[in-house]
């Protein structure tokens, strides 16, 4: 196979095989995604929206931003009125979806606001210069780095698409035993080798209960498993939001997807072609949150809820915007009821973009966005 796009990156990843031996295809994938100012995220390339590679829910319409600012804000007056309250948000990106979620708590709730200290957390030096000057007229904001920087969190911690874009190992199961895939050189060119595992990739497969099928090509995510424990540590009280897409473990790894889930987004495209455009395009694989909540739990985050986008902004109120864009009845309107309904079509993002919600040190924790959740399939039903 051939590496194709950013030459100074292919470059400097080959160059790495050359002096290492063989990597991981999850080294690979993080070259390709976040080496430093030439990975795909770490760069100044427009990644988001008509000039970008994909669309997020945030990029569409202000109103998914406004619910969850709602709901932010019930978990405040429920469960810390008149405490110290923060948000933060990982992997901010350019802060689209933090100025929504900011501006309705401006407009709408002035007690949470005038006490609210709003966290973002992002790696790109690129995207928290642009985030400084979107969210320069909000107060008590701070910018940081990386989750390391910030401790004793009291309140909410959410990310959306932030654990979906995590460097993974690939394994395939091969005459019933678990290799890794790993890359090489042959000549000019790069190949897939397999390899004895991880320790720990094992110690995953054998927590979540995982037996896939021979032949398959799958993901794991020890990047995610880690995660979610560092976010569990550095909250003392509160809850955590993920919004991403995949499934529990039962769904994700079922033997009809026998060649995993990673794909490759470019100028809103999709391919498997993890090789070409490297530092280009995207790289993604399904978030498994049965992981998510097998190791929160280590953390002491407890599981609450699991829903999909469609569920969690209809139970919040999307329906009342719908009708209030309706009464209206202008051209606008319209425009955003076609918008909105893409938030929640069935087979579309509605279905495919999950929340998993967890808490800790809540009491008989209720929030709104689980009021209506969808039927428990192997698609929802998370085994705790």
């Amino acid at each position: 196979m051939h590496l194709t796009g950013k030459e100074e990156l292919i470059n400097i990843i080959k160059q790495k095989i050359q002096q290492e031996g063989a990597i991981s295809f999850k080294d690979f994938m993080e070259m390709a995604l976040y080496y430093p100012n030439l990975g795909y995220y770490t760069s100044e390339k427009e990644k988001i929206g008509g000039l970008g590679d994909f669309y997020t829910s945030s990029e569409l319409d202000p109103a998914f931003g406004n619910l969850l600012a709602k709901q932010f804000n019930e978990i405040y007056e429920n469960y810390f009125k008149n405490q110290k309250f923060q948000i933060v948000e990982i992997g901010s990106g350019k802060g689209y979806l933090a100025y929504d979620v900011l501006s309705y708590i401006k407009n709408n709730y002035p007690n949470l606001y005038k006490i609210l200290e709003f966290i973002s957390v992002e790696k790109s030096p690129y995207h928290r210069d642009y985030q400084k000057k979107l969210l320069k007229d909000f107060d008590n904001i701070s910018f940081h780095e990386d989750l390391t920087e910030i401790n004793n969190i009291n309140g909410i911690i959410y990310s959306n698409e932030l654990f979906d874009a995590l460097p993974v190992h690939l394994i395939r199961k091969i005459n019933g035993k678990i290799f890794e895939v790993y890359i090489t050189l042959e000549g000019d060119d790069i190949k897939e080798v397999l390899k004895e595992p991880q320790k720990d990739i094992l110690q995953y497969l054998k927590d979540l209960n995982i037996d896939i099928s021979e032949g398959m090509t799958t993901e794991i995510n020890l990047y995610a498993k880690d995660l979610i424990q560092e976010i569990g540590n550095k909250l003392e009280k509160g809850f955590v939001f993920t919004i991403d897409y995949g499934y529990p473990s039962k769904e994700l790894y079922k033997p009809y997807r026998m060649r995993g889930t990673l794909l490759c987004y470019y100028k809103h495209t999709y391919n498997e072609n993890f090789y070409q455009n490297v530092g280009l395009q995207d790289i993604t694989s399904h978030v498994n949150f049965s992981a998510l909540v097998y190791y929160g739990k280590k953390s002491k985050l407890y599981f609450l809820g699991f829903t999909d986008q469609a569920h969690f902004l209809i139970s919040l109120g999307l329906m009342d915007i719908f009708q209030e864009l309706q009464e209206k009845g202008d051209y606008k309107s319209y425009e955003r009821l076609n918008r909105l309904k893409t938030l929640i079509l069935p087979k579309g993002m509605g279905e495919k973009f999950k929340i998993l919600i967890q808490s800790k040190n809540i009491q008989n924790p209720d929030i709104a966005g689980l009021k209506n959740l969808p039927y428990e399939s192997d698609r929802y039903k998370i085994e705790v």
